[in-house]
């Protein structure tokens, strides 16, 4: 799998609101439904710091924040 980081890039430079969305419509385009009540702001940062390459984070660990995040605000499997 190849990434596009200038996309990803423009991703995090977006506000939180807009970033959700973008989110949400990538996800829900692979059959994953997501909440459309947006993260705290200390989350989100999280988010920018894993496109940028701040953070690491192994895909284990967004599956679970991920379904811990459909299980408090909703938003079912497919």
């Amino acid at each position: 799998m190849t990434f596009d980081y200038e996309k990803l890039k423009s991703y995090a430079a977006l506000p939180d609101d807009k970033l959700w969305a973008e989110i949400v419509s990538l996800a829900a385009a692979r059959g994953i439904r997501l909440p459309g009540t947006v993260p705290s702001h200390a989350d989100m940062e999280r988010i920018r710091d894993v496109l940028c390459g701040k953070e690491k984070m192994h895909l284990s660990d967004a599956a679970r924040l991920v379904n811990e995040y459909k299980k408090k605000y909703g938003g079912g499997n497919r």
